[in-house]
């Protein structure tokens, strides 16, 4: 009785609704409530599950499988953010004079909620754009990865114009920002051999 009542409280929305992206987030609701999204919520709360008996990696060892570069892109440059660790346990960089910026969170142990419901959320939205196209979001699988893009117009004056985000050994949350380029641009200046050092801490 409860999914009915909302199923109609977002039909009558959706009905009333003129603006695209309010459609497309009215619709992820109304997929929630009619369980259409059964898939990808399981697919997460597995993920959750699993990840929470897991034993997160220390600080050194975050620190010491941070890529020390990337390609061409060297950790050594000046104007690099030098690979630290946040108050969040996050290991945090940059490569090419700060051109490409990356965040690695290992989401195990009490570290999976703060990775898996957001990489979740994103996986759920409908919306692909907003503020007049400014803002573009893309789903895309690169090497058997899904990744979540969103690419920023430099008027937007954001610090970085592309960023993506993805989940590597169903383990770690990546969060890569680039300057001066495009989410497809992003990932031809990444090299996801990389990450392999943080596959053999585990």
């Amino acid at each position: 009785m409860k999914n009915i009542l909302k199923l109609t409280f977002v039909v009558l929305l959706l009905m009333s609704c003129n603006d695209t992206n309010k459609s497309k987030a009215l619709e992820g609701v109304m997929n929630e409530v009619t369980g259409n999204n059964e898939d990808i919520n399981e697919k997460y709360d597995l993920l959750l599950k699993e990840l929470g008996t897991k034993t997160p990696l220390t600080d050194d060892q975050l620190l010491e499988a941070f890529p020390k570069n990337l390609g061409r892109l060297d950790a050594s440059e000046n104007g690099n953010e030098e690979p630290r660790i946040t108050s969040s346990k996050t290991v945090v960089g940059s490569f090419g004079g700060g051109s490409v910026r990356i965040e690695i969170l290992d989401a195990g142990g009490e570290n999976a909620y703060a990775a898996i419901i957001p990489l979740k959320m994103l996986h759920l939205n409908k919306i692909t754009s907003e503020n007049n196209n400014t803002i573009r979001y893309t789903k895309k699988e690169h090497n058997g990865i899904l990744t979540f893009g969103t690419d920023r117009d430099k008027n937007t004056k954001s610090d970085y114009q592309s960023e993506l985000r993805f989940l590597y050994n169903n383990r770690f949350y990546v969060t890569l920002q680039g300057k001066g380029m495009d989410v497809d641009e992003l990932w031809d200046a990444f090299d996801i051999k990389v990450l392999k050092p943080f596959k053999t801490l585990e």
